[in-house]
């Protein structure tokens, strides 16, 4: 099978994340290809896809791509797609496609002059006698079969054998998840506010006295999330190896990168991901909590998940792996409860 990938910006395109800053920070929704000196040759193999139609017929479409630059541009190429699949799954289309095209900047009094960007704006829409554009509509089908779930999308990948551009994406909250939450690391802030919303808040009576068994009497409420953090470090630095191994380094450590995920680790093959939730204790107890965000989520996408459960992690730790089902058996009590008046 022939694939080619195209990474694109991190930024460039999301949705159904809710923008709480006062001004900017929405999608870019293009990535450069050529900026001075610089070339991005795997978005460089975008050229090699036959999917470019010849809008030099099409005087409206081009106007169309046009409208909003604010500088003299010329349009290169445009690739057009109406077989469009998810992170492998493929999305039940009426024949309206998603569209890509090139942009170049040909006013040599710009600073620009020369950069050659790639487009994929979510605002584009058209249609003709021939042709039905219309990419937040797609967008909104990519969306659907992802339960409206928060995400980012990675980059495109186009299989030449199937005709397919795949959308390679990552979930990365629940819908209307706030931009702040989501980009909190890139902001520089690292995981700074991890306690407001802390995992271990409830845990504290099921591993004091684990705790205390190796660490001493000095473990108290004061100090107590220092050692869980500990716990967690080392829970996570085990299960990555173990799915490094099992997946072939096609892993991403997705909670290091957003604090608030709804799983910890993304796992691919082929097309196809798995997503990993880790749970830990320092005692030989199988129990743990979880959001009702994380348990919609896994339900949502019970034939995608694993959970992975580390008893005794800080001594002769033990995994567990889980299926949605299985942990569904388990015996349940509710930790908390949010009331609200409508």
């Amino acid at each position: 099978m022939q694939k080619i990938t195209l990474p694109i910006d991190t930024k460039s395109l999301f949705l159904n994340i809710f923008n709480d800053n006062e001004s900017g920070h929405t999608a870019t929704v293009s990535t450069p290809i050529k900026q001075g000196n610089s070339t991005n040759e795997r978005l460089m193999q975008i050229f090699k896809i036959p999917k470019q139609i010849n809008f030099n017929f099409k005087p409206k479409l081009i106007d169309e791509l046009i409208k909003n630059s604010k500088s003299r541009i010329k349009i290169n190429n445009v690739f057009l797609f109406d077989k469009i699949s998810v992170n492998g799954y493929l999305i039940e289309n009426d024949g309206t496609m998603f569209c890509m095209y090139i942009k170049e900047e040909v006013d040599p009094t710009k600073a620009q002059f020369g950069r050659i960007k790639l487009h994929y704006p979510l605002s584009l829409k058209f249609e003709d006698d021939d042709i039905v554009i219309d990419n937040k509509y797609i967008m909104s089908l990519i969306s659907k079969k992802l339960n409206d779930y928060a995400f980012i999308v990675n980059s495109f990948e186009y299989d030449f054998d199937l005709d397919i551009l795949n959308f390679n994406v990552t979930i990365i909250g629940e819908n209307h998840i706030p931009y702040s939450k989501v980009f909190i690391n890139n902001k520089g802030v690292g995981n700074k506010f991890t306690s407001i919303f802390n995992e271990f808040a409830e845990s504290y009576d099921m591993e004091i006295v684990s705790l205390r068994q190796k660490y001493g009497q000095l473990i108290g409420p004061d100090n107590y999330l220092e050692y869980m953090e500990i716990a967690k470090d080392k829970a996570i630095s085990l299960i990555e190896l173990e799915l490094k191994d099992e997946y072939k380094n096609e892993v991403i450590n997705i909670s290091s990168m957003y604090p608030y995920s709804l799983y910890d680790f993304e796992c691919r093959y082929g097309y196809r991901l798995k997503y990993i939730l880790v749970f830990y204790t320092t005692s030989n107890n199988e129990y743990f909590n979880i959001s009702s965000k994380k348990l919609k989520f896994i339900n949502d996408f019970k034939d995608d998940v694993e959970v992975l459960m580390i008893t005794n992690v800080l001594s002769k730790e033990k995994i567990q792996r889980y299926s949605v089902d299985d942990i569904l058996k388990f015996s349940k009590s509710i930790n908390s409860l949010m009331l609200r008046k409508d």
